[in-house]
């Protein structure tokens, strides 16, 4: 599925169960080594320096 796709159904998914939910259910759902290179990627981007 496209990236753009993939970004609407998760819009429409925050809209009906709201964001918070929609951030720990994205979180729970993550392994341990996909939680942290996704929580490092972002903490690269937004230089956060929490890694």
């Amino acid at each position: 599925m496209e990236k753009s796709v993939l970004y609407e159904k998760a819009d429409a998914m925050a809209e009906l169960m709201g964001k918070e939910e929609l951030l720990n259910s994205l979180m729970m759902a993550m392994d341990n080594r996909e939680l942290q290179e996704n929580l490092e990627f972002i903490d690269r981007c937004h230089d956060t320096n929490v890694f």
